[in-house]
């Protein structure tokens, strides 16, 4: 009689082989859940950054455009503070610059918030510095220097020419002074003494710079023949009223300088 043959079932490994295939489909099932999420995230993550991206550019584009516009303006304004006028360099009875009114004076919009500090900040030291005159009219100089030029004729018995000659030292004729700018100030102090010997003078000499002014006449040759005046103060922007006091110039000077290179 043949034997039969018997067969020994492992359940281990069978078991095992069911668990792998088990664990191999739930991955699989985890892969295709997970797989959608990330592609999700990324795209989002693409989005975002692009968007940031967007916005920096556009704000890169927006400073550009304002630096832009700023840049051409300080050009424009360099080219006002740094106008000249004298005997070589007039201007004519229909330059009317645009003016506000400060204390008694007009004075340019441009320098009114500098020379409000500056007197602020001086007086705040116990230094009262007064504005007597800004802008004038080309009319109203035509008229001190005729009185002036009349003045000196009678008193002195001079000629017209050499009344002329000396007049236009301290008061340019109309059209040749600076005033008319509205850029020019004319600062004193009430006191007996000559401003030139006041503290409130050496204050300004100072720290003038410092808001953007220089001593317009200084003990110098200035073109125009104008002498030394302790008075008369310019606006020209702090960054012109720095170099102006490095290089040791005249404003005459400083714009020569500037529009010759």
């Amino acid at each position: 009689m043949r034997k039969t043959k018997k067969y020994k079932i492992v359940r281990g490994s069978l078991e095992e082989e069911r668990e792998q295939e088990e664990r191999k489909l739930y991955n699989a099932r985890a892969i295709l859940f997970v797989l959608p999420i990330i592609m999700i995230a990324v795209l989002v993550l693409g989005i975002y950054f692009g968007y940031l991206s967007f916005k920096k550019s556009e704000q890169l584009s927006k400073k550009e455009q304002k630096f832009s516009v700023a840049t051409a303006l300080e050009a424009e304004n360099d080219i006002e503070l740094l106008r000249t006028v004298n005997s070589a360099n007039p201007l004519d009875s229909t330059y009317v610059p645009d003016t506000i009114q400060f204390g008694r004076a007009y004075i340019s919009p441009l320098m009114k918030d500098s020379l409000e500090k500056m007197l602020t900040d001086a007086e705040n030291e116990g230094l009262k510095i007064t504005l007597s005159e800004g802008y004038i009219s080309f009319e109203e100089q035509k008229k001190r220097y005729e009185e002036a030029v009349a003045e000196y004729k009678k008193s002195s018995k001079a000629s017209t020419v050499k009344a002329e000659a000396y007049v236009k030292k301290t008061i340019p004729r109309e059209g040749e002074s600076e005033q008319q700018t509205g850029l020019m100030v004319y600062l004193s102090a009430d006191t007996k003494e000559d401003f030139v010997d006041t503290k409130q003078y050496s204050w300004l000499l100072t720290n003038c710079i410092n808001y953007g002014f220089i001593l317009r006449y200084p003990e110098k040759e200035n073109i125009g023949s104008l002498i030394f005046s302790p008075h008369y103060f310019r606006y020209v922007g702090t960054k012109n009223a720095y170099s102006i006091r490095a290089y040791d110039m005249s404003l005459d000077e400083y714009s020569q300088y500037l529009y010759s290179r």
